[in-house]
């Protein structure tokens, strides 16, 4: 476990009965003062490892840490966390000061101690002068906040997050992410949020763990799980793509869509099947004759910023586009995009493998070459 590091789970597996395990054999370590976002589909056992965190339940097999001590077994009023619930679990008959005040009058807290605590809170997330409001009197932003409240007012050192925006309209959703993520920094407490809504992942983490049936399929900041997803499952999970099967010709050229093109990935074996992706937002419409990729529209849509068109190439591979530019269906049109849009896919290749072939890209442009 390294220094930086708050939680660490050690081939931690959980399962129910004789049920396929929630999680199977999961390793990974959260270091203090970062916003962590645990992503994917429902069931895929995000929340079960917010709940092993909190001790709430108990890992079938594996070890998990917290600042370097086991706590398997400890019980989860011993542990240094507190969780904000997707239904927030407020006390409706206490009003907003009782309900963040409730934690500290159970350590017995002096009066004066809990309302200069209370008052803290209610000031780092915007509350102050509601001590004395109604939990049915709050709209579902305002009694976010005083969850939040709650959870940080006993001074923990890691806070999780159970989807709980996931109640709110677009436009609070939107507000209330920006100031989830500025109240984190302001307090420098590890944030672990869990979220099957990956834009919501991409707009606030520092650090992301893509979870597909009980395993980490990927991990890393917004920026490298967007640009170079792992597999296929990271990349269609992750934002718009288009993906192809494709064949790795050699070191920088690879063959899809009927055709050659230059590209930045290396380290494969000659003529090996792999998989292509390229982001929407990659891919710029030309002219027919001077399309790198050349394709027959088959459905448009308006989006506002720009428009939404599909089209097939000679292959059949569908490739989506978002440009300003407009096409109409029945249009045959071309596509350019540059190398370094072009993602390489292997099949089967693990995370780990995957770090490695990217150092090893680092050190031959070190090499020069």
């Amino acid at each position: 476990m390294t220094n930086t590091a708050i939680i660490q789970f050690n081939n931690v597996t959980k399962q129910y009965d004789h049920d396929a395990p929630v999680l199977d054999h999961v390793s990974f370590e959260i270091e203090r003062g970062k916003f962590y976002t645990l992503l994917g589909p429902s069931g895929c056992g995000k929340t079960t490892i917010l709940r092993l965190i909190a001790g709430f339940t108990e890992a079938t097999s594996g070890d998990i840490y917290f600042n370097g001590k086991k706590i398997n077994h400890i019980p989860a009023n011993k542990r240094q966390v507190n969780t904000v619930f997707q239904d927030y679990a407020l006390f409706p008959h206490l009003n907003v000061f009782e309900n963040v005040a409730f934690g500290l009058r159970i350590k017995k807290m002096k009066k004066s101690q809990v309302a200069a605590k209370v008052k803290e809170a209610l000031s780092f997330v915007n509350l102050s002068g509601y001590e004395d409001r109604e939990i049915k009197e709050m709209s579902g932003g305002q009694r976010q906040r005083v969850a939040i409240a709650r959870a940080i007012v006993n001074e923990p050192e890691v806070i999780l997050l159970d989807e709980p925006l996931s109640a709110l309209d677009l436009k609070l959703r939107y507000q209330m992410q920006y100031e989830l993520r500025e109240l984190q920094r302001r307090l420098g407490i590890t944030f672990i949020f869990v979220t099957h809504d990956q834009e919501e992942a991409l707009a606030m983490s520092d650090e992301i763990f893509v979870i597909n049936k009980g395993r980490i399929q990927q991990s890393g900041t917004p920026i490298d799980i967007y640009d170079e997803p792992i597999n296929r499952f990271v990349a269609d999970f992750i934002g718009e793509s288009n993906i192809a099967k494709a064949t790795m010709i050699d070191d920088f050229l690879v063959a899809f869509g009927g055709e050659q093109f230059s590209c930045v990935d290396q380290g494969m074996n000659p003529n090996e099947p792999v998989e292509v992706v390229i982001r929407p937002e990659d891919l710029e419409i030309t002219s027919f004759e001077n399309g790198m990729l050349q394709v027959e529209v088959n459905s448009q849509l308006f989006r506002g910023v720009h428009y939404e068109i599909t089209g097939l190439d000679k292959e059949g591979n569908e490739w989506l586009v978002q440009s300003t530019k407009k096409a109409a269906v029945g249009d045959k049109i071309g596509l350019r995009f540059d190398p370094e849009a072009i993602h390489v896919m292997r099949f089967n290749e693990t995370e780990e493998d995957f770090d490695r072939r990217l150092d090893s890209y680092s050190e031959g442009e070190a090499d020069g070459k």
